[in-house]
């Protein structure tokens, strides 16, 4: 059995689907996921909590899942909040350089993420991420990393990620009630995402990172290395469930069904074929024609990305993704969906799946994945180096932590 000190886990909370990972740490930065765990997210409707009870049922599954399959007992976690929860905007500021060689250290920077956090943001709302997006030092910008270099002036511009605190509580309070004794990090799911899927490239170039999930899709602006812009809208892959129950008329786990087997989004050469589909009743199943369900399927996939392409346009982001986009989430997997993205946004597009983890335990190289794995390379690249640092030049008493320990310690810090 792995020492428990030597695993990660990571919850990722889907309006469709609760997922979650064991990993075993193999080197610096190397991970190999032993346990998954998958249930049916109850509780959540389009991005917001419902049903407290519900959802801590889910959890308790998908974690008993992947602890069997692991062998392995779970007492922390790194867990996702809602995406269509969070808001973000950019914020700067600035500080004197303080050591007398005017040379800038971390504790320089810790000044400066101090000063952001100390922002106004609107009542009811809790930082969650401060993720730093280049500095200026005495006028010169762009700068990633300053540290080392020599100047008086340093000002920093970072995106400020924000939840409703009553969020933040009630996927504490889930986690804490499903037997979880520590919330090492909660973490936006895009950030998080990007881990998993992103290259350097595409994050140095601009791309965008959407998450076409079941109840919202969400997507995120990442350009010179940092994250710059997120959105949300409630218009996802449960509509097209919705359309096909509609449409062909069957029950809705018989449209979920084929929606995940049979459905495109754009013509295919399988058109012609006939599928028998369940009617509402219980009747005798019917006989429908391919290409009607793709008639039924595509005009919804088209407007996941026309309301994509108008967030773009309205705050004029078209042009700083480079690298085009990338499509992470369940309804990713839909055939044909690349196709309609392209020609929508206007850019190339992929789908995005995990590709540094290695699994024992099952097939991760999915769309799907790229949420609770991301989780798992975010905590190992991020989380831990930035906990690391919380005690260079920071009062923790004077901010709001975005990784904590065992639960009571995030509240206490965090309301």
């Amino acid at each position: 059995m792995p020492k428990t000190n030597n695993l990660l886990t990571s919850i990722d909370l889907g309006t469709h689907r609760c997922c979650c990972v064991i990993a075993e740490i193999t080197g610096p930065e190397s991970l190999e996921v032993i346990g998954i765990g998958s249930r049916r997210t109850d509780g959540i409707r389009k991005g917001v909590i419902v049903n407290l009870e519900a959802l801590v049922a889910s959890i308790r599954g998908a974690i008993d899942q992947a602890e069997s399959e692991a062998s392995a007992t779970v007492s922390s976690v790194i867990a996702s909040v809602p995406a269509a929860q969070a808001k973000s905007f950019t914020s700067r500021g600035g500080v004197t350089v303080a050591s007398r060689d005017r040379v800038v250290t971390r504790k320089d920077l810790a000044k400066v993420d101090e000063m952001v956090r100390a922002v106004q943001i609107p009542p009811g709302q809790s930082i969650l991420h401060v993720v730093p997006q280049e500095f200026t030092l005495d006028g010169q910008e762009g700068i990633q990393d300053p540290v080392g270099m020599t100047g008086s002036r340093l000002e920093g511009s970072f995106h400020v990620v924000t939840v409703p605190q009553q969020t933040a509580q009630h996927v504490v309070t889930a986690l804490n009630a499903a037997h979880i004794d520590h919330v090492e990090s909660i973490v936006y799911p895009l950030l998080a995402s990007s881990e998993a899927v992103l290259t350097r490239e595409e994050r140095d170039n601009g791309v965008f990172l959407i998450d076409c999930g079941a109840g919202t899709t969400d997507l995120a602006l990442f350009e010179r290395g940092a994250l710059w812009f997120t959105g949300s809208y409630p218009v996802a892959g449960d509509l097209i469930t919705n359309d096909i129950s509609i449409g062909l008329r069957t029950p809705v786990p018989e449209a979920e069904m084929l929606k995940r087997t049979q459905a495109r989004a754009v013509a295919g050469v399988d058109d012609d074929l006939v599928l028998e589909v369940a009617t509402v009743g219980g009747g005798a199943p019917r006989l429908v024609a391919c290409s009607l369900l793709t008639q039924v399927v595509s005009p919804r996939v088209m407007e996941i990305f026309e309301l994509s392409r108008q967030i773009m346009d309205r705050f004029k982001l078209h042009h700083r993704a480079r690298a085009g986009a990338v499509l992470v989430g369940g309804t990713a997997n839909l055939d044909g969906i690349v196709e309609v993205a392209e020609e929508v946004l206007g850019m190339p597009v992929r789908v995005g799946v995990p590709s540094a983890v290695v699994s024992r335990a099952g097939e991760i190289d999915a769309p799907s994945f790229a949420g609770p794995v991301g989780l798992l390379e975010w905590e190992m690249r991020v989380g831990r180096r930035q906990r690391a640092a919380e005690t260079v030049g920071r009062n923790p008493f004077h901010r709001i932590r975005e990784s904590v320990g065992r639960a009571s310690q995030w509240f206490g810090q965090m309301f």
